[in-house]
């Protein structure tokens, strides 16, 4: 039987950014995939509860887990709720939980499939071995970062449990040999190191001054970009720490920072107090679409407006000319027992426009 032939039971927390990239690569190669994506609908909350700590939960709702733009044909993605409260001193319960909810619904949902994949070893892994052991097929288990270096060594119990883990995998991908290293010490023998790809079609050689011109980018400025999880592990705060001391030298530095994260807020405000908000732009998270059309209803000059009128024009200011477009709806009325048409609503709006900073030019007459 060829690979194309084949089904494919992926197990992941997430399908949006790498794993939904990867994922959507290899389906051409399987007849079948199924991506069982774990989400909390305790996440759901951050939506009514304005407390920050509820709010920095909603990356695990089901919106921002998973992404179902451009799917192709043969991919299914299946959501698999976990009740559980975000504390560390419960997440060891989690596995238990997420094998028994993956099983019951390829149980009800009758999954065929030949070969499991699961993207971190918990409580995904945890849960594909569970499978590995009811259906008897072969597991592979990506491991990608705290899952290797962190939780293993908190306590005992993760020790022994996700080394029982990957050692029932047929084979365990991880990204570094750092992390290698790690998974050696839990005595994990079965590890390839594969890193993290990048696709050709985004990624390529471009002149600079091209580059820079079509970003919206300073031409004359020494440009930084950094992309990754806003998370304390990676140590963004001693980045900023540092551009504050490399500023001093260097007046023209420029860091931009693709990324999302639990610290967002926090190295946000970080970047005010040291006065770093030209020199240091944190751009949020990078989903998989290239254009977003937004709607400010109202009527212009009414005051409800005013904030998103002010938040467009900063917006327009940070992303450059060329990756913004303000396009102004407007009211002519047209008037039967003269025949013509009346601008006045409109030159009242652009005018105020103008004065909130907001640029708008009608390049062509007006038909009747």
């Amino acid at each position: 039987m060829s690979t194309g032939e084949k089904n494919l039971l992926i197990l992941s927390h997430t399908y949006n950014s790498f794993i939904k990239d990867q994922v959507e690569i290899i389906a051409k190669d399987f007849k079948k995939v199924y991506v069982l994506v774990r989400y909390q609908p305790v996440a759901e909350l951050s939506k009514y509860i304005p407390l920050s700590y509820v709010k920095s939960r909603a990356k695990y709702s089901k919106k921002y887990s998973i992404d179902l733009s451009n799917l192709p044909g043969n991919v299914e993605v299946i959501p698999v709720p976990l009740w559980y409260l975000p504390f560390k001193s419960l997440y060891y319960s989690v596995g238990k939980q997420h094998a028994s909810v993956v099983l019951n619904i390829i149980k009800k949902k009758k999954i065929k499939f030949d070969l499991i994949h699961a993207h971190f070893g918990w409580s995904a892994g945890y849960a594909g071995m569970k499978v590995k052991e009811m259906y008897r097929k072969p597991l592979i288990i990506t491991a990608h970062g705290y899952d290797v270096y962190d939780l293993p060594f908190r306590n005992e119990k993760f020790n022994k449990t996700l080394k029982k883990v990957y050692t029932s995998a047929d084979k365990v991908i991880t990204v570094s040999d750092k992390n290698r290293q790690y998974l050696t010490k839990l005595g994990v023998k079965n590890v390839s190191v594969l890193p993290n790809g990048y696709s050709k079609e985004l990624f390529y050689h471009k002149d600079q001054k091209l580059c820079r011109e079509e970003l919206g980018l300073p031409i004359n400025k020494k440009v930084i970009f950094t992309i990754g999880n806003l998370e304390k592990v990676k140590g963004y705060e001693y980045l900023i720490d540092a551009l504050d001391i490399v500023k001093k030298k260097y007046p023209d530095i420029l860091l931009l920072h693709i990324g999302g994260g639990p610290l967002e807020s926090q190295l946000k405000q970080k970047n005010i107090d040291l006065g770093l908000e030209n020199e240091y732009k944190l751009l949020g998270k990078k989903f998989n679409y290239d254009v977003v059309i937004t709607e400010i209803g109202g009527t212009v000059g009414d005051i409800e407006s005013l904030p998103y009128i002010e938040s467009v024009r900063q917006l327009k200011w940070e992303l450059g000319p060329t990756n913004s477009l303000f396009i102004h709806l407007t009211l002519v009325p047209y008037l039967a027992a003269s025949g013509e048409l009346k601008t006045k609503p409109t030159q009242h709006s652009v005018k105020v426009l103008l004065e909130n900073g907001i640029h708008v030019l009608c390049e062509k007459p007006m038909e009747t």
